[in-house]
């Protein structure tokens, strides 16, 4: 699915047939985030996950001021059905300025991971998690894994309008002049309203 504009949602769902044979294993899903999307920690945790996010925090950096770095996303479920949905709200830094008449940038998400983590007695469980992806503390070092690949995620490729390059002059040139005329109104205001005080003070004087 393809989204136009800078918020949205990933959701996820993960049919368990066979979470009966887990009951001992703890669910997971890991999600590999592209540097132009940011993740606030805040709204996770009014959504009330239990996650861990691996990558840059600043949300206030446009493209511009992040390496090229994937973030990373893992998120604790609780198996309590034998279909979960997980959703987790995406947002978008804004992108690189670029030449053409209507510049546009898509953002492509690969799909999630979902997975088991196991206690060590699972010993025929020898799945591992991308070799990229950092170490987690939700995650026990000597956890089995087993993934899975019966998951549905509405996978998300963001559609979002950047600035056009060639109109930056035009752009800085009409912001110095806006400052310019509101420093010149504040200076003015100062001076009626201090040319006031100072008629009313010496009004009292006399």
């Amino acid at each position: 699915m393809q989204v136009k504009g800078f918020h949205s949602t990933l959701s996820t769902s993960i049919p368990l047939h066979a979470r009966h044979e887990y009951a001992a294993c703890n669910l997971f899903v890991l999600h590999e985030l592209p540097a132009d999307i940011i993740i606030d920690s805040f709204e996770l945790n009014d959504h009330g996950l239990s996650f861990q996010f691996v990558g840059n925090t600043n949300l206030e950096l446009p493209m511009s001021g992040v390496a090229n770095e994937s973030g990373w996303l893992l998120v604790a479920v609780k198996p309590e059905a034998d279909l979960i949905v997980v959703d987790v709200p995406l947002h978008v830094r804004y992108g690189v300025p670029q030449e053409g008449h209507d510049p546009r940038h898509i953002i492509q998400l690969p799909p999630p991971t979902c997975f088991w983590a196991c206690p060590s007695s699972y010993k025929s469980l020898h799945s591992t998690l991308p070799s990229q992806s950092p170490t987690f503390h939700l995650l026990n070092s000597s956890a089995q894994l087993e993934i899975f690949q019966h998951t549905t995620s509405s996978l998300l490729s963001f559609d979002i309008p950047v600035g056009n390059i060639n109109h930056i002059l035009y752009i800085e040139l009409c912001t110095v002049t806006v400052t310019l005329l509101a420093f010149v109104y504040v200076v003015q205001h100062c001076w009626t309203i201090s040319k006031t005080l100072y008629y009313d003070v010496h009004l009292k004087m006399q």
